[in-house]
């Protein structure tokens, strides 16, 4: 099997919407395409991954450092074993050559997009969907179990912003979802405090709400802010404050009974060694949120998940940022907490949701070929 060429198209995803820390308007993502020689049923096998949403395309990384160094490799440095097969775990060290450490910044998720790619090219190759592939190497739950998933929104919009939102939530709920995350901390805490009951209200006797403040209060206002949302039964406070100042999470943390969920802004397993060392978060109660895309690849989140648990956390406190395909399949086959899904997002796995469950299907790979917005987005690349 030889890699024959790599694509990136950057594609809109633009929105009009915002949360507390940023506006979608101009928003970008990167679609990758990773084509071999390789053939199954007649047709050519392609390795393809698109972008978590919220940090803007890659191209300009991508094709300046990253995809050159994997097209100058010879195939046995990128292949399995066998040949037939690519080993992405090998092909990560080919990608990052000559990459001085540190400097988590837009590189992560420039190199996880082709990580991303080689998992489900990896997949493919061997005919099973992704899920199955890493519960086979690296999981610990039973092969198909159904996948506890949140639907993610319940961002600002003009109009009448609460009127939408409990519209928003009410089409969520009709869908299958008991949990609901909603975005606060952009507006005056009287209008959230409006937003949180609107959505409980909006909410089943049986579902439950989480709040994301996008790491946008500084110190004064987000230990008010926890204090506000004492009162509420929080399914848990997303990023209340700056994902670097540990010193600050530890002192909400210590303030804030209601569980916190942290880690979307950090993309490396050093970054996560430092938030235990020095954030005061809880096992019992903190959920881990870094994003696989944006973190390098399933190639890091395996460092990282190592880390946790050698720190005494379980992976079922992990529940990773993303919404999409790709991260989906990582949460279902390595048995992770949940998942967060964007039920209107790009790419955004549109399986049946029971009671907040969701079952993964059978579809090759990470399933891209089969969403709706396939040829919109990868048409021109594989053609």
């Amino acid at each position: 099997m030889r890699i024959t060429g790599i694509r990136e198209r950057t594609v809109s995803v633009a929105g009009a919407v915002r949360n507390a820390a940023i506006g979608f308007a101009g928003m970008t993502a990167s679609a990758l395409v990773i084509a071999t020689d390789a053939r199954r049923g007649g047709k050519p096998v392609f390795g393809i991954a698109f972008d978590s949403i919220g940090r803007y395309s890659h191209g300009g990384l991508l094709r300046e450092r990253f995809i050159p160094r994997l097209l100058a490799a010879a195939p046995d440095a990128y292949c399995d074993a066998t040949g037939r097969g690519v080993d992405p775990l090998r092909a990560f060290d080919l990608v990052m050559r000559d990459e001085k450490p540190g400097g988590h910044g837009e590189r992560p998720g420039a190199v996880g997009l082709i990580d991303a790619a080689l998992w489900d090219l990896a997949a493919k190759l061997e005919d099973k969907p992704l899920w199955a592939v890493l519960a086979a190497r690296f999981g610990t739950a039973a092969p198909d179990a159904p996948v506890a998933v949140y639907a993610s929104g319940g961002h600002y919009r003009e109009g009448d912003d609460l009127a939408q939102l409990r519209t928003e939530i009410e089409r969520h709920v009709a869908a299958g979802y008991t949990r609901v995350k909603i975005k606060v901390g952009g507006a005056p805490l009287a209008h959230d405090l409006r937003r949180i009951e609107t959505a409980l209200d909006a909410l089943r006797a049986d579902g439950s709400l989480a709040v994301d403040c996008n790491a946008a209060l500084p110190r004064e206002r987000a230990l008010a802010f926890v204090d506000a949302l004492a009162a509420y039964p929080l399914a848990w406070i997303e990023e209340p404050a700056d994902p670097l100042d540990f010193a600050l999470l530890a002192e909400v943390a210590a303030r804030c009974a209601l569980p916190l969920g942290i880690g979307e802004n950090l993309f490396s397993a050093a970054d996560v060694l430092n938030l235990l060392r020095y954030g005061g978060l809880r096992p019992d109660r903190d959920i881990l949120q870094m994003d696989i895309s944006l973190s390098y690849g399933l190639t890091e989140y395996l460092k990282i998940l190592g880390t946790l648990e050698a720190h005494g956390w379980s992976r079922r406190q992990c529940v990773p940022h993303a919404g999409h395909l790709f991260a989906f399949n990582v949460v279902a086959g390595l048995g992770l907490g949940g998942h967060e899904t964007a039920p209107s997002g790009v790419f955004a796995p549109r399986l049946p949701v029971e009671r907040g469950m969701m079952r993964p299907d059978d579809a090759p790979g990470v399933g891209f070929e089969h969403a709706a917005e396939f040829q919109e987005v990868f048409g021109e690349l594989v053609a």
